[in-house]
């Protein structure tokens, strides 16, 4: 989504790039961490759950609580302290205390990343700003960065990598259907994006596999690994949801389930 014109703090970000830094040396440091409005992607999820040891339905329910987010999808927001500072819940003494597993949009910061598109195989168009907020003193020191670099220094290829996949779903309003229907699917949505362990069973024990053509060396991956089950979930839901030809039936297999 593109940031709101109105909105001062977003601004262009120039051809030359621009100038940060962020370390407990600068005055401002931990700021950025207070009275976050930060929704959580799945593989924001994904990285903090394990990160913590923790089932995605546990983490769910100590670290976040459940919004209604772009056209109307589900999706978890990360809950603050409830201290006056309402603080990051992972914000220690000297700094942030899950800082290898970080959600995306903290490794951005200062900068905005604004996607469109990828529906239906398109082509996926992104732009940046930069987020320039009253407290923030890392503009006035520090090296100076490109777009490219930043993403390399703050480990985010990953995350764009899983959370592009994820944009044809939420950027798109959920199908039209009765209520009924309509709660069952953002059911599903939420389960297979938010909710591996269970989604993992849901595969297990439903004819899903049996439908589905996959290649056993991936069943046997996403039985045992987290992001390649993600990845499957998404492919899922584009094929389920809005026809997308993500998966293929097996030869013989009817209409594709809803």
């Amino acid at each position: 989504m593109l940031p709101d014109p109105k909105d001062g703090r977003f601004q262009e970000l120039g051809a030359g790039g621009f100038r940060f830094s962020c370390h407990p040396g600068v005055a401002c440091f931990g700021e950025c961490c207070r009275k976050l409005n930060l929704v959580l992607t799945p593989y924001d999820v994904l990285r903090l759950k394990t990160r913590l040891g923790l089932g995605a339905e546990e983490f769910i329910d100590r670290h976040a609580e459940v919004e209604t987010g772009q056209n109307g999808w589900p999706m978890p927001r990360l809950q603050m302290a409830d201290n006056a500072e309402r603080t990051c819940p992972f914000l220690g003494q000297n700094g942030c205390t899950v800082y290898e597993d970080r959600p995306g949009a903290c490794r951005t910061y200062p900068l905005g990343r604004a996607t469109r598109g990828g529906q239906a195989g398109g082509p996926l168009e992104e732009s940046w700003f930069l987020v320039r907020e009253p407290h923030c003193r890392g503009f006035e020191d520090g090296p100076d960065w490109t777009t490219e670099a930043w993403t390399k220094d703050q480990g985010l290829e990953a995350y764009h990598t899983v959370n592009d996949l994820f944009l044809p779903i939420i950027s798109r309003q959920p199908p039209a259907a009765s209520p009924e229907q309509i709660h069952k699917k953002m059911q599903m949505f939420f389960m297979a994006c938010y909710n591996l362990e269970r989604f993992r069973e849901f595969v297990a024990n439903s004819s899903l596999t049996r439908m589905v053509d996959l290649p056993q060396a991936r069943l046997e991956a996403m039985a045992q690994n987290d992001l390649q089950l993600l990845k499957f979930a998404f492919e899922w839901l584009r094929f389920a949801l809005f026809g997308d030809q993500t998966l293929r039936l097996k030869e013989g297999v009817g209409p594709r389930p809803a």
